[in-house]
């Protein structure tokens, strides 16, 4: 598992521990009327655990107004030939004074529905159909410095907000609430951005991993004049890698 925090500043790295747990088994037979035997003693048995402490808690509010959110996910630019997050040569993508070195990752809290098998692609691939009611989506810049990605100069790119109505039931008759509406729409302003990310961990994607990790984050912006917060203390449920080349994309 990589991991990097603030507290260490240390590139990322593999974490991963062994903790005990016992497991109570008991075997009988009813073979006559003989008495039973007594019950083997407990096994102690090794299972791999990880180190994190993440929550499971997230938020998303618009001017103080609660959007529940029941999902925290992730998507990273990744270097597909070694398996690992890509180093890309500048996270502002030419937008700034000067370019910075560092990684891409996007924070995700959000609420959906997903239809399965319920959409089909251009190419004729039907793939499952996500509904996003409510939700946001972070783009992150971490600058690397001296070799070291630095959580504490992350810098928002992009900050996105879907919204909808939570008290409104889903309609009689009806299997899926609507999408939501998307409030960051072209056109309107976002201004004064702003993240702090504690801690973050990402899956081991090299093995096939794609979930677990996890952030501890808090974000903010005005949308439209509207203050707009988000943020998670939680493990990722869904860890997603896209190319280099996709990055303004996702």
């Amino acid at each position: 598992m990589l991991s990097v925090s603030t507290m260490t500043g240390k590139n990322l790295t593999k974490t991963a521990a062994l903790t005990a747990i016992c497991v109570s088994a008991a075997l009988s037979g009813c073979q006559n009327t003989t008495a039973l035997s007594k019950p083997s003693a407990p096994v102690t048995a090794k299972i791999t655990t990880t180190q994190t402490s993440y929550h499971d808690s997230r938020f998303l509010t618009i001017n103080g107004q609660n959007q529940p959110v029941s999902e925290t996910s992730a998507r990273i630019v990744f270097d597909k030939q070694t398996l690992a997050p890509q180093l890309v040569a500048d996270i502002f993508d030419g937008k700034a004074a000067k370019a910075v070195a560092g990684y891409k990752v996007m924070l995700i809290n959000r609420t959906s529905s997903i239809a399965a098998e319920g959409r089909k692609m251009d190419n004729g691939t039907i793939i499952d159909n996500r509904m996003i009611h409510r939700g946001s989506k972070v783009l992150v810049g971490i600058p690397v410095i001296n070799g070291q990605a630095n959580l504490a100069q992350a810098q928002v790119l992009n900050f996105d907000i879907i919204y909808d109505d939570p008290s409104k039931m889903l309609a009689q008759g009806e299997t899926f609430k609507p999408r939501g509406n998307k409030m960051t729409k072209q056109g309107v302003p976002v201004t004064n951005q702003k993240v702090t990310i504690r801690s973050l961990t990402l899956p081991n994607s090299a093995s096939g991993e794609s979930a677990g990790g996890g952030v501890d984050f808090d974000a903010s912006a005005l949308v439209d004049g509207k203050l707009v917060r988000t943020g998670a203390n939680s493990a990722f449920h869904n860890f997603y890698s896209v190319a280099e080349d996709n990055a303004r994309g996702f």
